[in-house]
């Protein structure tokens, strides 16, 4: 089981932003080798808390994980020596996202006395909408509409499970968060967040970058999408996506080369 040294290993101070911090820490996690129950029991020898569900939700989004779970993450991974690096690349991307860009205070102060007519008027429909109708209308006494069977799914999805693969001969590595819900129309409401696709550090420069797929069937037959695709020797991520109306979706890791496709391989849950 390999430990990282310090010169080894993804760069934190290469993150420019929450996503990217994120995608460090799956190329550190890769690099391990180690299973969530095994960076799970690390934290815990050295006085950590890291629940493997809590790693399998940082890993699944874009968004910052927090302080305690950075630190414990990379320690686990091996890479404790680089700690404080990791941290201060933590605090530097959330100071960004949270200070208010040059000359938002004054467009605040614009749209607070833009508001207030506007509140104004959103305080006498709200009345409006909520004086007692007749049961079985709306307030302009017109039936009320039934919500749909995606709109009545909305937000049931549990908790997200983390896909990854390889391509056969790992020169492309893709990953996931997706969870699924029924709907109760015969289909099924989807998410994914943060599908991505790298190139392994040892293919740069071979000519093949590689695309992470989605494959799936709605009321139009089967399809085929690509969530990310990256270029030989980099990284792309994709977009966090919610759709309706779908089934049996599985997920497709391939080399690419600008014109075929080679390697492909299934992406799989990732252990725990």
């Amino acid at each position: 089981m390999c430990r990282m040294g310090e010169r080894e290993g993804p760069d934190p101070a290469r993150a420019r932003d929450a996503a990217a911090l994120v995608a460090l820490m799956r190329e550190l996690r890769e690099r391990s080798g180690l299973t969530y129950r095994l960076l799970q029991r690390r934290a815990a020898e050295e006085g950590m808390v890291l629940p493997r569900s809590t790693i399998a939700d940082a890993l699944a989004r874009t968004a910052l994980p927090r302080a305690e779970v950075l630190e414990a993450f990379v320690v686990a991974c091996g890479d404790g020596a680089r700690r404080d690096a990791w941290l201060e690349a933590r605090r530097r991307i959330a100071g960004r996202e949270d200070a208010p860009a040059p000359g938002r205070r004054r467009v605040r102060r614009l749209r607070l006395l833009w508001w207030l007519p506007a509140a104004v008027a959103v305080l006498a429909l709200a009345y409006w909408a909520f004086t007692p109708s007749p049961a079985g209308t709306s307030g302009a006494g017109r039936p009320s509409p039934a919500p749909s069977a995606a709109d009545a799914a909305r937000g049931r999805g549990g908790a997200f499970s983390l896909f990854e693969a390889r391509s056969v001969k790992g020169a492309t590595i893709a990953s996931v968060g997706y969870r699924y819900w029924d709907t109760g129309d015969g289909w099924y409401g989807v998410e994914y967040v943060m599908p991505y696709s790298r190139d392994d550090r040892e293919a740069y420069g071979d000519g093949w970058g590689g695309r992470l797929l989605i494959h799936y069937e709605d009321r139009r037959g089967r399809h085929t999408e690509v969530l990310a695709g990256n270029p030989d020797g980099d990284q792309q991520a994709g977009r966090d996506t919610v759709r309706y109306g779908m089934r049996n979706v599985w997920f497709e890791v391939c080399d690419f080369d600008g014109r075929e496709l080679r390697g492909c391989q299934r992406l799989r849950m990732a252990r725990k």
